[in-house]
């Protein structure tokens, strides 16, 4: 079963079979969540709308991680 994870930092997906843990390989070993997309969700995506998933998804837990602080 492919799963897909995200990284907190620079919002990069990525799509892996069996691993259930992943470092994020352009931030550096930042550890990657996994997301709520299903692989045949992804694979339907095109480039773009990978991209605004991304920024949607790095907005609202920025959002939620602000507020948390306060």
């Amino acid at each position: 079963m492919m799963k897909v994870f995200i990284c907190p930092e620079c919002g990069g997906i990525t799509t892996v079979s069996r691993r259930k843990e992943i470092n994020c390989h352009k931030c550096g070993g930042i550890k990657m969540i996994p997301s709520k997309l299903t692989f045949a969700q992804y694979s339907e995506m095109d480039e773009q709308q990978r991209k605004d998933y991304s920024d949607s998804w790095l907005y609202i837990r920025n959002k939620m991680n602000n507020q948390d602080s306060k």
